[in-house]
């Protein structure tokens, strides 16, 4: 799996759902999100960091966000950015707390229409949301991703599937099941346990053993 690969199979997608989120993972009782609208945010991240911040193959990306829609943008930015993308010890930091200690911190607020980060920012902390609005949303060069860490995110999915449901995901495995379940074609479904039930009969899903 390679970064751009996803990226590719994202905008293959259009109009069609990748992405499902219910409960607390949503922000609303429902959230569906096309392969457009994710590669288009994908695309924004991803030029930020590239053109703005420099990240290139020699760059530690950490992700300290919860599992969300966001993260997937942001992950998979990072990567067709050209980074080593991972949870921990990373120069640049993606987080929703600004006090994060990093060489470069980058605070994201998770509201789906918060075109800015919510209140004052320490000195030295990048917008995240803000930042990335006037990037293209289009990918202006899908080279970089090449040295980046995508193939540590590919697992193992059951065979037969075009729904898989994800309950309670940690970030990681969200992040890596999302690119894995893209290389299939599938859509991901995600919940939290309150809506676990509705999600998997209103999707038709197939929930995905926790392991």
């Amino acid at each position: 799996m390679t970064a751009i690969d996803v990226y590719r199979a994202l905008l293959s997608r259009g109009a069609l759902p990748v992405l499902t989120l219910y409960g607390s993972s949503a922000g609303a009782p429902r959230l569906e999100l096309s392969g457009k609208v994710v590669a288009n945010h994908v695309a924004k991240a991803a030029n930020f960091l590239a053109d703005d911040l420099m990240i290139d193959a020699g760059s530690n990306l950490e992700l300290d966000l919860p599992s969300h829609w966001r993260l997937i943008t942001w992950g998979l930015g990072g990567l067709l950015a050209g980074a080593t993308v991972g949870f921990e010890d990373g120069e640049t930091l993606v987080t929703t707390d600004p006090s994060g200690d990093a060489d470069e911190v980058i605070a994201v607020s998770l509201g789906a229409l918060d075109l800015s980060y919510p209140g004052d920012l320490p000195t030295g902390v990048t917008d995240g949301n803000g930042e990335v609005l006037s990037q293209p949303d289009i990918l202006l060069d899908e080279t970089l991703g090449a040295d980046s860490n995508a193939a540590d995110f590919q697992v193992d999915l059951p065979e037969g599937s075009g729904r898989l449901l994800l309950v309670d995901p940690t970030p990681q495995e969200l992040l890596s099941t999302f690119l894995s379940a893209l290389q299939k074609d599938w859509t991901l479904v995600v919940a939290d346990a309150d809506s676990a039930e509705k999600a998997e009969q209103v999707e038709g899903a197939v929930r995905l053993p926790r392991v």
